[in-house]
């Protein structure tokens, strides 16, 4: 007789050590693909929060790590290389607790670890200046790390989201506390075991807590031995941490929601436009990802042909367990984000034409899990709630356009401005349609295309500062002036 697989059980990471949630608390976490259970995890109050910033803290102030490029710079190389020798075991997990396919995941592992191999670079790059004031007054203007960092991930991309903050924090010379979605820890508990595994990190340099956001969450933005807050996730919790983070005066990174827009102009390669707006709403990852280009904008002589072409292809797109070979969707992540994605398709069906999908996929296996089919609505209002809110499931919805000024009004009438992107082979049109998109980044020809060097955020109501890049880092220094009397 086969003996069943013990499930695992994940624990919180305090100053170098592994302990459960004080109260003794578990929460599970099952695949929102089949339902299964994948593993336990803590699920902590309060206190665990404190004692994880008391930790960061505490390393910070007695510890070389703020001064010691070269051991940063080392431990976040070893860190990169220990992400990418994960992927054939870690990036299964991020399947089975996230839903997407294990394409995405593997990509999603890679990512990471880039974004940590390209900090490792500028950890011994921090660099200030220095200038003469006067003939007998030198100015000398260095970058120092802020503190104590609360990273706040959400759930759809657990690791490349966390390790986008995590790498240039910990190149600045900061001290972390991450707190990953209580949906979706385990792969995170996982990639903390490599940072446990490298000498060069001080043990309660970086902590990790599980917890529920509403209380462990807002302890670590409300903490006043918190320095910093990078928290990505959607618009209204973004605002809270807001708030919250103003009665220290605490500095704040926000990456939020989006509603992207992706304009194709009628002289765009169509084949290739037509794939392109399918891959950047997302629809791989059920849409949940926050720079999806979830509003496609045509230009009216081509919309007919564009239209029935995405249809075409939304409808052959293979949608099922993310484990499973040739799987090109996979399922929203659970029971309530199912129920809230259908309840737009719904008020969907009563505000525009709905011209593929629509409808919850339960055939076979497909029942034990959270599956929407790629759903597209055609000539949607500009101000339909489809139009207008953040969805997060696989809804794309298509609206019209004949002049570049109709273009850009129409790609710039949400509160978002995460990305954007233009499809035109007339590269002049493109520059000037990119420069009016109200938006932290826009592609041209192109959607999704994330570099570590290329810096990204948004405007608007998409949220506050940047990630990746030269900008990335800044984000995590303070500047300090120090005068010298000659």
């Amino acid at each position: 007789m086969a003996v069943a697989e013990q499930v695992k059980t994940y624990q919180n990471y305090i100053g170098g050590e592994w302990r459960p949630a004080r109260n003794g608390a578990t929460l599970e976490v099952h695949d929102p693909g089949n339902g299964e259970l994948v593993y336990f995890g803590p699920n902590s109050p309060v206190e665990d929060a404190q004692d994880a910033v008391a930790s960061a803290k505490h390393t910070l102030e007695t510890t070389d790590w703020a001064d010691n490029p070269r051991k940063r710079a080392t431990a976040l190389y070893k860190l990169s290389q220990a992400l990418k020798g994960s992927i054939d075991w870690l990036a299964p997990l991020l399947t089975r607790e996230g839903g997407k396919p294990l394409s995405v995941s593997k990509a999603e592992v890679t990512r990471g670890a880039d974004a940590i191999e390209y900090y490792a670079g500028l950890a011994r790059n921090v660099y200030g200046r220095s200038t003469m004031l006067e003939p007998d007054s030198l100015a000398i203007l260095i970058r120092e790390p802020i503190g104590v960092v609360s990273i706040i991930v959400p759930w759809n991309m657990a690791l490349s989201l966390l390790t986008r903050s995590l790498a240039p924090a910990l190149a600045a010379g900061n001290s972390i506390v991450i707190k990953p979605s209580s949906v979706t820890p385990g792969a995170t508990a996982e990639f903390v075991q490599m940072i446990d595994s490298i000498p060069e990190f001080p043990k309660g340099i970086v902590n990790f807590v599980v917890g529920p956001g509403s209380t462990t969450g807002a302890e670590l933005v409300r903490h006043p031995d918190v320095d910093m807050v990078a928290f990505t996730g959607d618009t209204n919790t973004g605002k809270g941490i807001m708030k919250m983070a103003a009665d220290t005066l605490k500095k704040v990174g926000l990456e939020l929601g989006g509603k992207s827009p992706n304009i194709v102009f009628a002289d765009a390669n169509f084949d290739r436009a037509v794939r392109g707006a399918l891959n950047a709403a997302s629809m791989f990852h059920a849409g949940q990802v926050c720079v999806a280009g979830t509003r496609l904008l045509v230009e009216e002589s081509i919309h007919d042909k564009f239209v029935e072409k995405l249809a075409e292809l939304a409808n052959r797109l293979r949608v099922g367990y993310g484990l499973d070979e040739g799987v090109q969707a996979g399922p929203v992540i659970s029971e309530v984000q199912l129920d809230r994605v259908m309840s737009y398709v719904e008020a969907g069906k009563l505000e525009a034409e709905l011209l593929t999908g629509g409808k919850r996929l339960t055939d076979g296996n497909l029942s034990k899990g959270f599956f929407i089919a790629p759903t597209i609505f055609d000539r949607v209002p500009t101000n339909a709630s489809i139009a207008q809110e953040e969805i997060f499931g696989p809804v794309l919805t298509v609206h019209t356009f004949k002049t570049e000024e109709e273009a850009s009004e129409l790609a710039n009438s949400t509160v978002f401005g995460l990305a954007g992107a233009v499809w035109t082979n007339d590269i002049s049109k493109a520059m000037r349609v990119a420069k009016k998109v109200k938006s932290g980044m826009v592609w041209v020809n192109t959607f999704g295309k994330l570099f570590p060097a290329g810096e990204m955020g948004g405007y608007k109501q998409s949220g506050i500062g940047r990630q990746y890049g030269l900008e990335g880092l800044w984000e995590y220094t303070e500047m300090k002036h120090i005068n010298v009397q000659l």
